[in-house]
């Protein structure tokens, strides 16, 4: 394997690490819920919001100051961060303010990742194969989702909530560490940066806020469905600590199922914004036909929804920000168009909650409306096809 093969699944498999620190807290939930009488869905919904928000804010940071550093070296203090919370909060989250500053915590660690893979990625590829290969780095956190909820759900149906966080501290920590002793060289030249000013006027072009406004709506109905479809299954199951290690066996599925998706989306010779809107509706009609299904139907719709769910998103925060590297902004471009997804991933936590305790629809309503958030962006998307031919 050649060093830019390596580097490449250098960077894969760190940001598919850093999912342990992301995705845990939702396999958590259900337990928490049970054995703390003085939290709910507001008040767990409040926490991942405060993750979200962190989130957001430091995709917006990280991306801008991330250009004028090493991406390798900053993709590991994220990781190393991240397991230090994770540690703190395996002592103490079940005490609310604990976990809610806990988790705002490490969602500024998390944000250290993305746009310095992103940028990482671009920097040691060859122009013939940089967007090839952002698909394919794509799958690091689909692949990383799925492998973080499985062990997460079967680490606390054997010992209990608390190893839901000291389980993924140790991940995160050793790639963190082990980044920092593997990472390549790059050209001092490749890492000058543009001058800051000039580096944010690039960043907000008209196509560069499309891409933000479409991945803040998918990532209304990614995020939604990782925060949420553990505690739906979990609702619709026995209801006991037990029964988290076969929600996760489920979960753990639907990403594997947008590998499959986003592989596909690769593959298609077709312009990637038309692409776009032929997956997003798939992912709606899918939406509309889930509330009418149950048992292992009502699975199989997930995992065609989630199919189809990957390969936009994948487009949006990974292939359309590395065309950017001309202007020196791959990383700024990444972190404003991701900062704008988890702006979403702020609102669905609240929105959730808003939705299934106070409308006659419940759960139905949350699937609805992430049919209807679908069909927007698909719309988005025929603008930037129209803007860009």
């Amino acid at each position: 394997m050649n060093s830019k093969k390596l580097a490449f699944w250098n960077i894969w498999s760190s940001y598919a690490t850093y999912y342990f620190g992301k995705v845990n807290l939702s396999i958590v939930i259900p337990v928490l819920l049970l054995m703390f009488s003085d939290l709910n869905m507001y008040s767990i919904g409040a926490v991942s919001s405060a993750f979200f928000f962190a989130y957001a804010i430091g995709q917006f940071l990280h991306g801008q100051i991330s250009e004028r550093f090493n991406p390798f070296v900053y993709i590991s203090i994220g990781l190393i961060g991240s397991a230090i919370m994770n540690l703190i909060l395996g002592f103490w989250g079940g005490i609310f303010w604990i976990l809610l500053m806990g988790e705002f915590l490490d969602g500024i660690c998390q944000s250290m990742g993305w746009s310095s893979c992103v940028r990482a990625n671009s920097l040691i590829q060859d122009s013939s194969n940089r967007e090839r290969s952002s698909v394919f780095l794509g799958t690091s956190y689909q692949i990383g989702n799925s492998i973080a909820w499985l062990i997460s759900a079967l680490v606390v149906s054997w010992w209990g909530w608390q190893a839901g966080f000291f389980v993924a501290s140790s991940f995160l920590f050793t790639r963190g560490i082990t980044l920092l002793m593997t990472m390549p060289k790059i050209d001092p030249v490749l890492l000058k940066p543009n001058k800051i000013k000039l580096q944010l006027k690039e960043t907000l072009n008209w196509a560069i806020l499309l891409g933000g406004l479409s991945l803040c709506l998918i990532n209304m109905i990614r995020f939604g469905m990782i925060s949420w479809i553990p505690l739906y299954l979990f609702e619709q199951g026995s209801m006991t600590i037990e029964s988290i290690g076969k929600v996760g066996i489920k979960v753990c599925l639907l990403p594997l199922a947008g590998v499959i998706g986003t592989l596909l989306y690769n593959k298609i010779k077709i312009q990637k914004e038309l692409l776009t809107i032929i997956y997003l509706i798939g992912l709606a009609i899918s939406f509309i036909v889930f509330p009418f299904t149950s048992g292992a139907l009502s699975l199989i719709v997930l995992l065609i929804g989630s199919f189809f769910m990957y390969g936009p998103h994948v487009f949006f925060v990974t292939t359309f920000p590395s065309r950017f590297l001309d202007k020196k902004i791959v990383a700024a471009a990444t972190g404003f168009i991701d900062g704008m997804g988890y702006v979403g991933t702020i609102l669905i936590g609240l929105i959730v909650p808003f939705l299934v305790t106070t409308t006659v629809l419940g759960w139905t309503s949350v699937f609805i409306f992430w049919a209807i958030l679908s069909v927007i962006v698909a719309i988005v998307s025929g603008i930037l096809y129209c803007k860009k031919n």
